[in-house]
């Protein structure tokens, strides 16, 4: 039985998961299906007003392709590891296959040049299992999480282990472990996983309550992981913005 966690440190700062960082294992396997896929994409600016440019011209050629905007230019508030402190946006796509017929499209070709000339960028498109549930007016939250796995057998029993604690406390796997691949940049996953929470708060009431603590130290004995919150997007931001 797990031994009791150390007192939860207080919101907004960093864990540092008490096991050794290990090599990052191959890409992980698999292939494409019809479930959504997430781009999580993390971004330095280089030029503002290029940027800016960028940011309100591409936008129709995301809508067109059926993408969603989870979240956008929101500062990663670190969790556990280390995670750079770069702007994030995630996006949802209907599939893989619609995102690369976005990607490679004539429309998005000019301002994907104009991105690239701006800004710094990691784009991993990633494997989803689930939907996010669009949010009316208060902002949802998303965490993102990669992970290096050391003991495959102790993190097959971490993972279905703390689902119904996330589930009750309101929280969503969005991507859990599947296919990914990086589109730009030098970002190496490990094993990718992002949850859906109603907020923030609700995220972090379940990250430092006693009920998960025992799977912590679980998932801490099985793995190393960087982790970051992110706060998302409602209907009604992304409706003043003109954000599909």
């Amino acid at each position: 039985m797990p031994t009791p966690a150390p007192t939860p440190p207080p919101a907004g700062t960093a864990v540092t998961s008490p096991v050794p960082s290990s090599p990052a294992p191959p890409p992980a396997a698999g292939t494409w299906t019809e479930q959504p896929v997430y781009t999580l994409v993390r971004v330095e600016i280089r030029d503002a007003r290029a940027f800016g440019d960028y940011l309100g011209g591409h936008l129709p050629t995301i809508g067109t392709f059926g993408g969603r905007f989870l979240a956008a230019g929101a500062l990663p508030q670190p969790v556990e590891g280390d995670w750079p402190m770069r702007r994030m946006i995630v996006h949802q796509w209907p599939s893989a296959q619609v995102f690369f017929q976005w990607y490679e499209s004539t429309s998005y070709a000019p301002w994907k040049q104009i991105r690239q000339r701006a800004a710094d960028t990691e784009m991993v498109l990633v494997q989803g299992i689930a939907p996010s549930a669009p949010a009316a007016t208060q902002p949802p939250a998303f965490v993102l999480v990669d992970m290096a796995v050391r003991d495959t057998a102790t993190f097959a029993r971490y993972a279905p282990g703390r689902s119904a604690g996330l589930r009750a406390a309101g929280g969503t796997l969005l991507a859990a472990g599947g296919h990914f691949e990086v589109i730009e940049g030098g970002w190496e996953p490990r094993r990718i996983e992002l949850q859906r929470w109603p907020s923030t708060a609700a995220f972090r009431n379940w990250y430092e309550a006693p009920a998960y603590r025992p799977w912590r130290d679980l998932r801490w004995a099985a793995a190393t992981a960087n982790i970051a919150l992110l706060e998302g997007l409602s209907e009604a931001q992304k409706s003043e913005r003109h954000m599909p």
